[in-house]
């Protein structure tokens, strides 16, 4: 057999039958789902597209089965109790799941929703207060939070949040002013009953749990604490993440003093981190039987009765992965970020971003937060063009997607999904922008034009080589980009034509034409140049994709041959 030479890596060697692992580990629930679904069982309660049996005979079937799969219209079911599972009282698969989960996790107690995290959140609030009571809240918490505390008859505190500084754009909790509340209402005498915390933000924040677990209890130990870790769940299964996430926090606190008996609960949103599906929850609690008794009340008032199994099994298999794969995976995205920062500080092809943390910002011990190194933020602003704009380039014309942007700058979330094939693709698509934005904003700063600079449409030049560019010229530019106007730059060939770099630059800051969204780069230049006779169908898409994650697609490398094959017929008739 040829070995593969494909970028992507081959496959784990899947289990000869579900739940059979190498080292007798099970899925009870994820395979308990897959019996159900493997079974031509017809129902007469709800659910009619499970198993695809009201589209069998529909015209719609096609389109169904390519969205969903036959497997996930099997696996989503509609049984409950003894058939499969209770989910507010489980006895069975379920029941066993959350108890392998709570164990790897280092909970007393774990519950799986498939709901979100907004609704973990809630259920945990609910369980951890009572009419009246006072709770101090992080500032920066997620919107569900500050939404249940609302309806919940509470008398609510908010710890100020605090900027990371003017170089970077993030937000999070002031904790030592946090503690000094939390610390003077304990002297007066009316201590808070319950503290919430948000310790692992979008923005790439952590907090130093160890720390400020510690001083809450020591304060006062009847405090209960509600940590929303939605973005830090695989945290748990590295040994550099682990130390800051709160459960190893509880664990090290419990070690030390036997007597602890703080309530603590932490909602995990295991989708952001883990290879589970979206909406997968996972809420952890720290507490004894009547706090685990109000958790699980409290989820019956508030998650819907109608729980998504593929989700809840999703779970399961997520857990497990997290147990026998989870450090190494991890491995990966901490050093495939740390590449990421290295390359955009080093490679001159990528001078204009530059890469915010997580050596250079969150570097104060007292401030009790740190950088989470699986995040890159980094500031687009020399590109000249809005994060917005930016993002959208990504996505439109890479097939690449970042959710955050904050001012100048945006996050790439480094996550297990992520291979080195991914960044790689990342990396030359950020390198095509640099070509094609980061020279018009040179030209705007050196004050005369060595390029021309055009926007699109309509396609006409706002400046050609050597004019001056004056305070109007850039009203213009800027007008013209506001307005969704295309700003394209291309230095003079004449006075290029002897520098290999710049044609490069030159023929990548321009798309050939509206059709072909992939720029010609030099490499490419000099193949077509020189006829062509050892491009091979397998060379050409390896070009494409080195030059742009928008080639993977099939309609651009068709579009790329077309171009091909017109460029070398003109070169073979020309020689």
């Amino acid at each position: 057999m040829t070995a593969s030479t494909s970028s992507t890596p081959e496959p784990a060697p899947r289990p000869a039958r579900s739940g059979a692992y190498p080292d007798g580990r099970t899925t009870p629930l994820a395979d308990a789902v897959l019996a159900v679904a493997r079974r031509d069982i017809a129902t007469f309660h709800a659910l009619p597209l499970s198993h695809g049996r009201s589209i069998r005979d529909s015209h719609m079937r096609e389109t169904y089965e390519a969205l969903f799969g036959a497997a996930q219209l099997a696996a989503d079911v509609s049984y409950s109790g003894t058939m499969l599972d209770s989910f507010f009282r489980p006895r069975g698969p379920l029941r066993e799941a959350q108890r392998l989960a709570a164990r790897s996790f280092g909970a007393d107690a774990t519950f799986f929703l498939s709901a979100g995290t907004s609704t973990a959140n809630r259920v945990a609030l609910t369980a951890l207060t009572q009419p009246g009571s006072r709770v101090l809240a992080d500032r920066s918490c997620h919107q569900s939070v500050h939404f249940a505390l609302n309806s919940l008859g509470v008398s609510v505190s908010y710890a100020p949040m605090q900027n990371c500084c003017d170089q970077c754009p993030r937000t999070y909790a002031d904790l030592p002013r946090l503690l000094e509340m939390f610390r003077a209402a304990a002297v007066e005498g009316r201590p808070y009953d319950t503290v919430v915390l948000s310790a692992v933000s979008y923005d790439g924040v952590r907090y130093d749990l160890p720390t400020v677990l510690a001083e809450l209890a020591s304060v006062h130990p009847g405090v209960s604490v509600l940590v929303d870790e939605a973005w830090g769940a695989a945290h748990r299964f590295h040994p550099r993440l682990r130390p800051l996430t709160a459960l190893h926090a509880v664990e090290t606190l419990r070690a030390g003093d036997p007597r602890f008996d703080m309530n603590v609960a932490v909602t995990h949103s295991a989708h952001k981190s883990m290879s589970a599906l979206r909406q997968g929850s996972y809420l952890h609690l720290i507490g004894d039987g009547e706090a685990r008794e109000r958790t699980a009340q409290a989820l019956f008032q508030h998650h819907t009765t109608s729980p998504s199994w593929p989700v809840l099994a999703s779970l399961d298999l997520a857990r497990l992965q997290a147990e026998t794969e989870g450090e190494m995976l991890l491995g990966r995205s901490l050093g495939l970020a740390r590449t990421l920062r290295v390359e955009l500080a080093t490679d001159p092809r990528l001078s204009a971003y530059r890469p915010l943390g997580p050596d250079g910002h969150l570097t104060d011990a007292e401030q009790l937060v740190s950088d989470d190194p699986t995040r890159v933020l980094v500031d687009i602003s020399a590109l000249g063009i809005t994060a917005a704009d930016f993002r959208r380039m990504l996505f439109d014309e890479y097939a690449l997607y970042v959710a955050r942007e904050s001012g100048d700058a945006v996050l790439f979330h480094i996550h297990i999904g992520v291979d080195e094939a991914t960044l790689l693709r990342l990396l030359d698509a950020l390198r095509t922008i640099q070509r094609t934005y980061r020279s018009a904003s040179a030209a705007l700063a050196a004050g005369t034009s060595e390029h021309f600079i055009i926007a699109y449409p309509p396609g006409i030049p706002i400046t050609v080589p050597g004019e001056k560019l004056c305070e109007r010229t850039l009203s213009q530019i800027d007008s013209l980009r506001s307005s969704g106007c295309e700003i394209y730059t291309l230095r003079n060939p004449t006075a290029s034509a002897g520098d290999p770099a710049a044609r490069g630059a030159a023929t990548g800051g321009v798309p050939l034409t509206a059709d072909l969204a992939v720029p010609l780069t030099a490499e490419l230049t000099a193949e077509l140049t020189a006829g062509l006779g050892g491009l091979t169908a397998e060379r050409l898409a390896a070009t494409a994709a080195a030059v742009s994650a928008a080639a993977t697609t099939a309609a651009t490398v068709t579009a790329a041959a077309n171009a091909t094959a017109a460029v070398a017929a003109g070169a073979t008739t020309s020689g």
